[in-house]
């Protein structure tokens, strides 16, 4: 009998507060992986490369982050193409490229021959996936050691409890190594399907409350990855800048929406977008990217590159005034990506006899594959950034020239892309495509 391996992605943009006590029921068991100082898994992952090295990586600027080689080239590249797989004409979405990656590079750790090489092409550009977890693991870190966390990454495996199911350690160390993966051990009935939804549920703060509506009953293993991001803007908007706009789809007709006006000091420009960059109080800025008159959003978003996208936000302007508007709007976002990374190239792990997982363990009853790649998002913007909560003013005071400033508009009243990313590295945490507008 063929045996599933599982795999969830959970990406999510939050609103409120992080976490809350784990509320499991008493059949699922917390366990504590070894962590050998030197196992054949890892040996075979990272060969001989220069660790700190890599890590290094992650802290270059995005100017200095354009080649082929970098973590953050191969990162904005992942990021594109699973939009441009994923991205449906007419449709909005949003999906977390960093959520994905996470939850399948966990995966990976656990691949092995064809299986392998077919990921780490997908994932990391053909990069070893010992060297890709490692520089993926110093990223996340990153952006999550700081005083001010407006962005938590959470990650958990959950074993089924069967005398069939042999799982390696050295794959439970590695994850729990590199990603923090909380590893649970749980009899997959009614009562795991609640606490995996649970578990889901306090680390979005609610916002996904169920993640599985059933347990499949060949599933042994799941491995799931959840992102909240929540952070207010350097400079909330008062109660006049909020005023009645119309936003007009691609396909015609007309919305009625509330518009956040707003003055902005970076501007974005190339041969196909006009956009601005609006920051939150620190560390992450809100993109907007704007297809110029004539250019429709599916030959926009076939277009986009890593190269494009570095250059453009890298590039932006400080010469202008922006004349900025953004519409409130939520929107909730669900797809499986098991055809998308199939698209990709990434085959054999599906197929469930020539997947090859045998670095995360056996099954008595069968080989094991992944059966389901499930991605899910929300998000809400609106006068106060991406939560609800007391507003926190700023003051930004920038020279001001005694010359009278160009002033560049960009409204966001028709289809446009748009990309949360943090400041230091400019890559994108999030990455979405606004085609209509739910407020």
């Amino acid at each position: 009998m063929k045996r599933k391996l599982v795999t969830i992605l959970i990406g999510c943009m939050t609103l409120g507060l992080f976490g809350c006590g784990s509320g499991l029921s008493d059949t699922t068991k917390r366990l504590t992986p070894q962590q050998p100082e030197d196992s054949e898994q890892n040996a075979d992952h990272t060969g001989n490369e220069d660790q700190q090295a890599e890590a290094d990586t992650t802290e270059k600027k995005a100017e200095d982050d354009s080649t082929e080689t970098t973590f953050g080239y191969r990162y904005r590249q992942f990021a594109l193409n699973l939009l441009q797989q994923t991205y449906e004409d007419g449709k909005n979405e949003m999906i977390s490229p960093l959520s994905v990656l996470a939850a399948l590079t966990m995966t990976e750790n656990g691949a092995k021959g064809n299986t392998l090489s077919q990921m780490e092409q997908v994932l990391s550009d053909g990069t070893p996936v010992g060297q890709q977890g490692r520089e993926l693991s110093s990223y996340m870190k990153k952006l999550t050691d700081t005083e001010n966390e407006h962005l938590n990454i959470a990650n958990s495996i959950w074993l089924k409890d069967a005398d069939t199911l042999h799982v390696e350690d050295d794959f439970l160390s590695e994850n729990s190594k590199l990603f923090d993966a909380e590893i649970y051990q749980a009899p997959f009935d009614d009562s795991t399907l609640k606490d995996i939804n649970t578990w889901v549920s306090n680390k979005t703060e609610k916002m996904i409350p169920e993640i599985l509506d059933q347990i499949e009953y060949d599933s042994v293993m799941y491995l799931i990855n959840a992102v909240a991001f929540d952070a207010k803007w350097q400079s909330p908007y008062e109660k006049e800048d909020v005023q009645d706009g119309t936003f007009t789809p691609e396909n015609g007709g007309s919305q009625s929406v509330d518009m956040m006006y707003s003055t902005e000091g970076y501007y974005l420009e190339d041969d196909s977008t006009t956009g601005f960059i609006r920051p939150y109080e620190e560390g992450y800025s809100f993109v907007a990217l704007l297809p110029k008159e004539g250019i429709s959003m599916s030959d926009y978003i076939s277009q986009m590159s890593a190269e494009k996208l570095v250059t453009v936000i890298a590039n932006a302007g400080t010469d202008y005034e922006v004349d900025a508007a953004i519409p409130k709007f939520k929107s909730e976002y669900s797809v499986e990506l098991n055809d998308t990374l199939k698209n990709m190239g990434m085959t054999d792990a599906f197929d469930p006899e020539k997947a090859d997982f045998s670095g995360i363990g056996t099954s008595d009853r069968g080989n094991l594959y992944i059966d389901m790649v499930l991605h899910k998002t929300y998000i809400e913007v609106d006068e106060q950034g991406t939560k609800a909560g007391a507003a926190t003013v700023v003051g930004i005071a920038e020279y001001a020239s005694l010359e009278t400033p160009v002033v560049k508009t960009v409204h966001l009243d028709r289809p446009f892309v748009y990309a949360i990313i943090d400041n230091e590295t400019q890559m994108p945490i999030f990455l979405g495509v606004s085609e209509t507008i739910t407020q």
